[in-house]
């Protein structure tokens, strides 16, 4: 369980943004959030970005300048000098990791999380894994949230990773 702490008066929620290089709309009116959102906390509750193959994107260097995860990373890094951010996986991006939230100063939590906000129990879920009828997505869903499958892919070249997600 995480408890707020007393000073906590704005806590806010965000979810399923799916940020891609395809919509710069949808990533300008993020940062903009991000950069003026007046909340102690935000939660990310998955899928901030449409797919995610592994945290060493931020080290790509095959594009012209930074790349487009590293230029998000940059938004929450600077976000964290104001805020906490959290963040639970999604079905699109379940292979972020630890060097991702050290680059952007952002705790992942595990999904389900409880939350406690000034004595307030709230149950945070990205709710993937509520989607019990989906059989085929479950099935898929088990199989790639081990770490065995995981190990294997992210031994793959970024640019097979890349072209596998599109």
């Amino acid at each position: 369980m995480l408890t707020t702490p007393p000073t906590w008066r704005v806590v806010d929620f965000i979810s399923d943004l799916h940020l891609q290089p395809g919509e710069p709309l949808t990533f300008l009116a993020w940062q903009t959030y991000m950069q003026n959102t007046q909340a102690d906390a935000v939660f990310i509750l998955g899928d901030l970005f449409e797919v995610w193959v592994g945290d060493d994107v931020l080290n790509d260097t095959s594009a012209i300048g930074r790349s487009y995860e590293a230029q998000c990373a940059e938004v929450l890094r600077e976000a964290s000098t104001r805020l906490r951010l959290f963040f639970l996986h999604g079905n699109r991006d379940f292979l972020i990791g630890q060097q991702f939230a050290k680059a952007c100063n952002i705790e992942i939590l595990p999904d389900p999380c409880v939350l406690d906000l000034q004595g307030t129990r709230w149950v945070l879920s990205h709710g993937d894994a509520l989607c019990l009828a989906d059989r085929d997505y479950q099935q898929f869903r088990n199989t790639v949230r081990t770490a065995d499958w995981q190990a294997s892919f992210l031994g793959r070249p970024l640019t097979e990773r890349r072209s596998i997600a599109r």
